[in-house]
C-alpha cells in the first residue's frame, strides 16, 4: 500500500522519497566500522562526517535536476536563503554523533515549504529501513501504513535534549516534565523522537535548540499523524525565517508540555 499523494505534489514526493533512499544507502556505506566517516569539527564544535557532505551535495544536485527553480537550504550547504515561495529544507544526517557511534537512530529528512509552511516531508532510517511520508491534507504514512499519534492525555514518554545526559543537574524544564508524570527519554537526534511522536510511541518532544532543517520534514510528519508542532511561545513555526527551539507533541498534552518550558 502506498502513502496517498496529493496532486499538486505528486511529481515532488516521488523525487523526495527517491532521494531519501540514495541518501540511506550512503549512509549505509559510512556506517560500516571499517569504512572512515572523516569527522570533522565546525565552527561551533558540533561534528560533521562526510556523509553529511556527500548527501547534502546530492540532494542539491537532484532537485536542481527536477524542479530547477526551487532554493535549497542544508545543514551543511545551500542553494538559497530563507524566505517565501518554495524551498526545500534538509538535514542531511540528523543525529550525527548518534551516527559517528552507529547507535541506529539518525535520519536523512528533507521538508518542502511554500510561503513558510511545510507541505510535504519525508525521512528515513536507513538502518530499521523506516521511510516516514506525509503531503498536506492527506495523512502521515510509514513504509505505506498509515500512522497517527498517541491518544494519551496525560503520562507517556516526551523526548528531550542528549545533552540532559550530560548535565551535572537536570535543566528545570526535566523536572517539570517528570513532576506531571511524563518520562524523559534523551538521546542524539531530533528528527527520530518527531517521528516517535507521530507513530504514537513518544507523547511529545521538547526541542530546546532546534533550526529549521531539524524540524521541517518532522513537522508535517507529525501534523499529518494528528499531532501538533508549535515554537515554545505556542504561535505557528515560520519556516520562511530561522528559528530555534519547538515543541512537538499529540496535540492532548500539548499545553503541559508548554507549561513545562515556561520560566
Amino acid at each position: 500500500m502506498e502513502g496517498i499523494r496529493t496532486p499538486e505534489f505528486k511529481k515532488e514526493l516521488e523525487v523526495a522519497k527517491s532521494i531519501a533512499l540514495k541518501a540511506g544507502e550512503i549512509m549505509l556505506k559510512y556506517y560500516d566500522v571499517n569504512v572512515d566517516q572523516q569527522v570533522e569539527a565546525k565552527a561551533d564544535q558540533s561534528r560533521v562526517t562526510i556523509a553529511d557532505k556527500e548527501i547534502n551535495r546530492f540532494v542539491i544536485e537532484e532537485l536542481a535536476r527536477h524542479f530547477p527553480s526551487d532554493a535549497v537550504i542544508g545543514e551543511e550547504e545551500s542553494t538559497g536563503e530563507y524566505g517565501m515561495g518554495r524551498r526545500w529544507i534538509c538535514d542531511p544526517v540528523d543525529g550525527t554523533e548518534s551516527f559517528i557511534a552507529r547507535a541506529g537512530r539518525s535520519m536523512f529528512s528533507l521538508g518542502l515549504v511554500i510561503d513558510g509552511k511545510p507541505v510535504l516531508g519525508v525521512a528515513l532510517n536507513p538502518v530499521t529501513g523506516k521511510l516516514f511520508e506525509a503531503t498536506k491534507n492527506h495523512g502521515s504514512y510509514c513504509n505505506g501504513e498509515r500512522i497517527n499519534v498517541s491518544k494519551n492525555i496525560e503520562g507517556g514518554q516526551v523526548g528531550v535534549s542528549d545533552k540532559v545526559r550530560k548535565a551535572a543537574t537536570p535543566p528545570e524544564y526535566v523536572k517539570k516534565l517528570v513532576g506531571f508524570g511524563f518520562e524523559p527519554m534523551s538521546f542524539n537526534g531530533a528528527v527520530n523522537k518527531a517521528c516517535l511522536v507521530a507513530s504514537g510511541e513518544f507523547v511529545g518532544n521538547l526541542q530546546v535548540s532546534a533550526k529549521n532543517y531539524d524540524i521541517a520534514a518532522a513537522h508535517i510528519i507529525v501534523e499529518e499523524a494528528g499531532g501538533k508542532v508549535t515554537g515554545y511561545d505556542g504561535r505557528e513555526l515560520d519556516y520562511s525565517r530561522p528559528f530555534r527551539s519547538a515543541i512537538i507533541s499529540n496535540g492532548l498534552v500539548h499545553e503541559k508540555l508548554m507549561e513545562c518550558i515556561k520560566e
